[in-house]
């Protein structure tokens, strides 16, 4: 799609003049080891921020515990081995950064575990970056389980039908851990959610799903259930004495998913957020949320439900609230929110919250939040823009994403079966990025422009240049990723 930025000039371009509104306006709120290095690196400190990165949002945004680790290169595309991102991601706890020196798709015959204390930064990754793929493993390509500060940026994670019938197909699973932060991520073709949160007898907080895409979970494929295409499941549970919460859903296109755009699970350790999305295209649901788990309580705010050909034409609310359990209650605060269809969509809006989510509504208040809030009017136009696997310039986009934000521009798409409807797989080239002559972790080009650096001595990547609050790592991540300038 060319000139895919300038389509837009604002969100009513898109949103038909019939979009309807929920409650007040509300303002928005203001292997390189550094062990090579441990003389200086006792010497500095490895919290210099009190987020993960410049930007980083909501309550997984002080994930920070990998700060001052091994820089780890991950050199090839195989499913394991040396320079495997599987080696580097089974960190066994040990602080670490795993950078991308390749890219192109990884074929999985059985999932990545992702160990504590770890920054996976997808945003290293040359060309069209890293796509996560299937082969022979019948579960999801990336499981985060009992695990600690942990940050995931920049991945196209898409497994696809697996080869024997699966319940167990998501993008990503998180499952009893804390302090976890995902963002700008593409996932695509699960079977079963694309996005799940669980918990099994433990407790999952503080966690963030950010600036990604979720879309085209496959329908009737391979999940024994039969039709099946599901957006994010939000604190899935078994066993007792389950805690799940503290929770932000932010900036994020849902697209081409049956229903649970999102389902929400929930206990009182912590409020549930759900900020700034798009959510596009189901055949039966958008939001459903439930009492199941315990008394939750969820912020609904500045979103924007569109229906699309998909969508049945009983159209649901954008959030249905469903009590089942004596004595446990949701609570929703609701505002801001948009819902209508997509230019070249010949269809009505629809309300907001269903009669029981009015009846459990509670008031609207500045906060406390997470994330930073914006009006929902701007909410399509910041998410399409800068949703996904994307680098400044548009760097790792693909023709699969690119197709994902085009038709919830236009109206287009549908919910699919089979990856072949939409093309498939894109093929990622092979590259291999920048040198780094001294091994240091820095990339030569990156050393050469910056004081202090050599390209031909190997330096500490995580000591900090005077008067900064970032390590050269750090800095290196954050204008990559375009966190900084």
């Amino acid at each position: 799609m060319v000139g895919m930025l300038n389509i837009i000039t604002t969100a009513k371009d898109i949103i038909r003049n019939r979009a309807r509104r929920d409650g007040p306006r509300h303002r928005p709120l203001a292997t390189i080891s550094a062990a090579c290095f441990g003389v200086f690196a006792a010497a500095i400190p490895t919290q210099a921020q009190d987020i993960a990165f410049p930007g980083a949002l909501g309550f997984g945004a002080k994930a920070l515990a990998w700060k001052g680790g091994d820089v780890v290169a991950v050199t090839t595309l195989a499913d394991s081995g040396p320079g495997s991102l599987r080696a580097c991601a089974n960190n066994g706890g040990k602080p670490r950064v795993c950078i991308f020196h390749v890219s192109g798709t990884i074929m999985l015959d059985s999932p990545i575990r992702v160990g504590s204390n770890i920054y996976i930064a997808g945003q290293t990754a040359p060309a069209k970056g890293i796509q996560l793929r299937n082969r022979g493993s019948v579960v999801t390509p990336l499981i985060i389980k009992n695990s600690r500060e942990v940050v995931v940026r920049f991945l196209k994670i898409r497994p696809g039908p697996s080869i024997t019938p699966s319940a167990n197909v998501d993008a990503i699973t998180v499952e009893d851990s804390t302090k976890i932060y995902l963002g700008n991520l593409s996932m695509q073709f699960a079977t079963d959610e694309t996005f799940n949160v669980h918990v099994s007898g433990g407790k999952v907080a503080n966690i963030t799903l950010a600036d990604s895409i979720l879309a085209l979970s496959l329908d009737r494929s391979t999940h024994p259930k039969g039709k099946h295409s599901k957006g994010a499941l939000i604190c899935s549970h078994e066993g007792k004495s389950n805690i799940c919460g503290r929770i932000t859903i932010a900036r994020n296109l849902f697209a081409h998913h049956r229903d649970r755009m999102p389902d929400i699970k929930g206990t009182d350790v912590g409020q549930i957020e759900v900020l700034n999305n798009v959510f596009y295209n189901p055949i039966s649901q958008f939001g459903e949320f439930y009492d199941l788990l315990g008394d939750v309580k969820i912020i609904y705010g500045g979103n924007v439900a569109l229906s699309g050909p998909s969508t049945s034409g009983q159209k649901p609310e954008a959030v249905q609230v469903f009590e089942w359990k004596r004595k446990r209650r949701v609570s929703i605060m609701a505002f801001d929110n948009i819902t209508g269809a997509a230019t070249g969509c010949n269809q009505r809006s629809f309300a907001v919250l269903n009669p029981t989510a009015k009846a459990r509504r509670i008031p609207t208040t500045s906060g406390p939040f997470s994330a930073p809030l914006n009006k929902a009017k701007h909410t399509l136009l910041n998410v399409l823009r800068h949703a996904g696997d994307r680098l400044p310039g548009e760097i790792h986009l693909d023709a699969l994403d690119k197709r994902v934000i085009d038709d919830t521009l236009k109206c287009f798409g549908r919910v699919i079966n089979t990856p072949e409807e939409v093309g498939g797989w894109p093929v990622l080239p092979v590259r291999n990025a920048q040198a780094d002559s001294d091994g240091d972790g820095l990339p030569d080009l990156y050393e050469d422009v910056t004081p202090g650096l050599s390209r031909n001595q190997p330096n500490n990547p995580w000591a900090r240049p005077s008067g900064s609050t970032l390590s050269h790592i750090e800095t290196w991540l954050a204008k990559l990723a375009g966190d900084i300038t």
